[in-house]
């Protein structure tokens, strides 16, 4: 059985490459996803009638050469008020396309319901270029084969910057 089948995904042969050269990736994702907005600074995907969200970004941060104690406690700030009041952040290290990165995991309530998001950044340059899927609790496993998928095949597309 092909691991994506099992995963519940799309078979690996139905994934296509996706390439945000403004964004600096390029990215395996399912065929079921379709871009519903596509701007020089972020791309979101879906599948219909899945709440299953799947965004692609870049972040400045002007001069900025790494995050403080200070910067991450903001950050998660701005993170938990994506999912609600009370919104528990996870942090720890993944790599990202051959990059260290940041991974995320926050989980919280949406109009009253568990909601979960997973993100990974890479931060290079004054700029991190970030995955996110943003999801209901129930379908964790889902999102979480989604993410590792995407995570795994990113390839970069533009020079590291600073």
């Amino acid at each position: 059985m092909a691991l994506g089948l099992w995963l519940g995904l799309a078979p690996a042969a139905e994934a296509r490459k996706l390439a945000f050269p403004l964004l600096g990736m390029e990215a395996s994702v399912p065929d079921a996803y379709t871009i519903d907005e596509a701007g020089p600074a972020r791309v979101l995907l879906s599948r219909k009638d899945n709440p299953v969200g799947l965004s692609f970004y870049r972040v400045e941060f002007g001069n900025l050469d790494k995050f403080s104690a200070a910067h991450n406690k903001e950050l998660e700030k701005f993170l938990r008020q994506r999912l609600g009041k009370g919104a528990q952040v996870e942090m720890s290290s993944l790599v990202v396309g051959g990059r260290p990165a940041t991974r995320v995991l926050v989980s919280g309530l949406r109009a009253g319901k568990p909601w979960q998001m997973l993100a990974a950044w890479s931060f290079r340059g004054g700029q991190a270029q970030v995955v996110e899927v943003l999801y209901p609790a129930a379908q964790r496993n889902e999102a979480g084969d989604l993410f590792g998928q995407v995570c795994r095949n990113l390839v970069w597309v533009r020079p590291e910057r600073g």
